[in-house]
């Protein structure tokens, strides 16, 4: 267990660089052309690679990420784009337009579209299990990447780090709502105050943060406590998945077709940088009716 988390915790830092490597204020989507998309029903896309073909369904209740993703495939956005990160046991990353043909001595996963989408995340409903699609983020719990999104291989589960996955998200919470509460006013006024003379102001900054504690422990008590289901923790015990990453990023899609090529995707031979050393080309992204496939 002591070598466990450091090792999810450094895979969650490579997956996200490219997009932390570039923070900055973008726009956040324009919801412009998304009344051509089919808004109550699931969406199909086939995304045809060099190592065969998956299909993906895109779900309703993400239709911010979903119209995204269409939009994408629609202008042809993916198409011959690489896989530039295969991360073992846990994801496979795309999305650099810079891709396209780009030669092993270009560096990948710094460039993206110029927006941002916000949060769908619902780890209640739709999580990293194995196959899933989700995409990159800029802040974790707050923002998406426009156009990297990676597809989830993963790992096998214990209970015990279920239970973990499952703590550390609630710390997560937790920690959100103090944080609130602490630059609330009258809290943040109060805080700045004494931080002109915080060694004589200790006590009263101490009795301060006791009582934003207390706060944000009558805010938990009304929340429900985040927890797997019974389902959610039998897929991750016997299929597998990124339980750690719930909670932080939208999943807003999975693979109902291509397991096997996912596979075949995340066996391909990697450098230092984590990038294949044959490249993995998705050769196109296209809407399909699944019910006919």
């Amino acid at each position: 267990m002591k070598k466990y988390f450091p090792l999810v915790a450094f895979l969650a830092m490579l997956l996200f660089t490219a997009c932390q490597n570039f923070k900055k204020e973008t726009p956040q989507v324009e919801p412009e052309d998304t009344d051509t998309i089919i808004v109550d029903a699931d969406q199909y896309l086939l995304m045809e690679t060099s190592e065969g073909n998956i299909t993906f369904k895109l779900y309703r209740e993400t239709p911010l990420h979903r119209h995204n993703f269409v939009k994408l495939a629609r202008k042809g956005y993916y198409d011959n784009q690489q896989f530039f990160r295969i991360q073992n046991n846990f994801t496979v990353q795309a999305g650099d337009p810079k891709s396209k043909g780009a030669t092993r001595e270009v560096p990948l996963g710094e460039n993206d579209v110029d927006y941002t989408i916000p949060e769908e995340i619902q780890p209640e409903k739709f999580y990293h299990k194995r196959g899933a699609l989700a995409m990159a983020s800029y802040y974790k719990m707050e923002k998406s990447s426009g156009g990297h999104f990676y597809i989830v291989t993963g790992f096998k589960y214990s209970d015990t780090k279920l239970f973990n996955a499952e703590d550390k998200y609630n710390k997560e919470l937790r920690k959100e709502v103090f944080d609130s509460i602490t630059h609330s006013s009258p809290y943040v006024e109060q805080l700045k105050e004494y931080a002109k003379d915080q060694k004589r102001n200790m006590p009263k900054i101490r009795e301060l943060k006791k009582q934003i504690t207390a706060d944000t422990d009558k805010v938990m008590a009304k929340r429900k406590q985040f927890h797997y289901t019974k389902e959610q923790k039998n897929i991750y015990k016997t299929v597998g998945g990124a339980a750690d990453l719930d909670g932080y990023y939208t999943v807003f899609g999975e693979i109902v077709e291509g397991l096997d090529v996912l596979t075949k995707i995340e066996k391909r031979a990697v450098d230092s940088r984590l990038r294949p050393i044959d490249a993995v080309i998705i050769k196109r992204v296209r809407e399909v009716n699944y019910a006919q496939q």
